[in-house]
């Protein structure tokens, strides 16, 4: 038994790590709240998105804290079930460290994006933007290796999922689209690069055109929310 956990672990521990992460953080938060729904005074202490303190006070690493922390268990359940499906087969496919890269940084984009776009008083949390950054190279996968049919199909339902959820995105309150929207396009734009020589996808063959372009994309996106959101001051 010991030896079946620890073979499965190897094959996702840098995604087994970011969920055991997010359920401790979470506690922490509960343990603070004195209940289950984080107050907002817990969540800017530890480290939710808040404009006056990002642009404000320069306070930039709330692009990433804010991405380990959540406001409910549901919330909390939600994201979990989805990383863990998903997150599972990408760090198997793409590799442990790129894995990591493409969750964080499409975090910190998804982060940005709302900086630049969203409440300029609202207090967020959540690891959506890195959840539909894996979105996001789920469907470039889909565009980018023409000979596996499973990564056709995933990309399919995956793009549809996302369509759906940013339609029903629009009816409801509370829901932080710029940072649903930042990540998954931060995840595609990534996806070309985390392939290039990638022992595990050499299937999938990356020119040097569209690893430009994809690395010139990232830097104008990345550039874009900083516009944005200095921009509001």
């Amino acid at each position: 038994m010991n030896k079946q956990v620890k073979n499965y672990f190897k094959l996702q521990p840098v995604n087994l790590s970011l969920i055991f992460g997010m359920v401790l953080v979470y506690l922490y938060e509960v343990i603070q709240s004195f209940g289950l729904i984080i107050n907002v005074d817990v969540l800017f202490k530890d480290g939710a998105q808040y404009y006056p303190a990002v642009v404000g006070r320069g306070e930039w690493w709330r692009l990433l804290t804010a991405g380990f922390l959540h406001v409910s268990p549901s919330h909390l359940l939600f994201n979990l079930v989805v990383l863990y499906f998903v997150g599972k087969l990408l760090e198997w496919q793409i590799g442990h460290l790129r894995y990591l890269v493409l969750f964080v940084l499409s975090v910190m984009a998804g982060n940005l994006l709302s900086l630049g776009t969203g409440a300029m008083n609202g207090v967020s949390a959540g690891a959506s933007g890195g959840i539909y950054g894996l979105f996001g190279a789920m469907i470039a996968l889909g565009f980018l290796d023409r000979d596996n049919d499973f990564w056709k199909r995933e990309a399919r339902i995956i793009g549809l999922l996302v369509g759906l959820s940013i339609f029903m995105a629009l009816f409801q309150s509370g829901i932080d689209l710029a940072a649903h929207i930042g990540g998954g396009i931060m995840g595609m734009l990534l996806t070309p690069i985390l392939l290039v020589k990638n022992p595990n996808m050499r299937q999938i063959k990356i020119n040097w055109r569209l690893q430009m372009v994809a690395i010139i994309g990232v830097v104008l996106f990345v550039a874009l929310g900083f516009m944005l959101a200095l921009g509001r001051l």
